[in-house]
């Protein structure tokens, strides 16, 4: 979508993102295509999932890590793992499609996965190594799209409902805490909007901004959230599950 690299299957796919320019910062210009949805979520990342992080944490596919220095202060360390490095970034992990991470089980307090879920071909192998790597009552900070464009094509395949995101993260031995929208109608309109002018090359920052202003304020007024753009997640994973080892080096240590 606007920051994440595709977790993709094959060895050629794992090499196609490598060098991509992605965002990098949290930084928000209000006259960037992007503007509307990131006002939605950077506030909510900062006022709501920033203090349920802690410990360790694992960026699950990271992408141009945007929010490692907003995440940073919070925690102890920060581990990023992706299929390859984005632009102007290095990577803890490179992640081997369909295969545990090299990461002992239950050993990281927050996963963060950010607009990642939606690229994956089996979401339920991401959720089950989710499960696996988080602490009893680690955190999960989850953000995943109802409604987007095509994007990092042909590796997007789902799209999620609030109901949807509960069952999954249930399935896989999560509480969700809360699942917030991201935005209503009127952001669904403003982004899908702008969207379509930059996908055929109408870029002028006036008609950009315009659009912008017009789109949250009208959200902001008119407040209908049963369409949203994102759903923003916090969950925590429930005590007592039972954790298989699905990496050979389980009894290891993060390093």
């Amino acid at each position: 979508m606007v920051s994440r690299v595709a977790i993709t299957m094959g060895s050629d796919l794992q090499d196609a993102p490598g060098g991509i320019l992605r965002t990098r910062d949290m930084r928000l210009a209000s006259d960037s295509h992007h503007y509307i949805v990131l006002s939605y979520l950077h506030a909510w990342l900062e006022e709501q999932a920033l203090p349920q992080a802690k410990g360790i944490l694992l960026d699950y596919g990271c992408g141009g890590q945007p929010y490692r220095a907003l995440f940073e202060p919070n925690i102890t360390k920060y581990i990023g793992a992706d299929v390859a490095a984005a632009a102007g970034t290095k990577i803890d992990i490179q992640v081997e499609p369909e295969q545990p991470l090299p990461l002992s089980s239950e050993s990281v307090d927050t996963i963060l996965s950010t607009q990642t879920l939606e690229h994956v071909p089996d979401f339920n192998f991401y959720l089950a190594e989710c499960q696996r790597l988080a602490r009893p009552g680690g955190v999960l900070i989850l953000t995943a799209p109802m409604q987007w464009r095509h994007h990092e094509a042909p590796h997007d395949y789902w799209r999620f409902t609030r109901y949807g995101i509960r069952e999954c993260l249930s399935r896989h031995g999560f509480e969700v805490g809360s699942i917030m929208a991201c935005g209503g109608v009127y952001a669904l309109i403003g982004q899908i909007f702008l969207n379509h002018l930059v996908e055929h090359g109408i870029q002028r920052k006036i008609i950009i901004k315009a659009v912008n202003r017009l789109a949250l304020r009208l959200d902001r007024m008119c407040q209908d959230q049963e369409d949203t753009l994102l759903w923003m997640c916090l969950a925590k994973k429930k005590s007592g599950l039972q954790v298989q080892p699905r990496w050979s080096g389980d009894s290891g240590r993060i390093s």
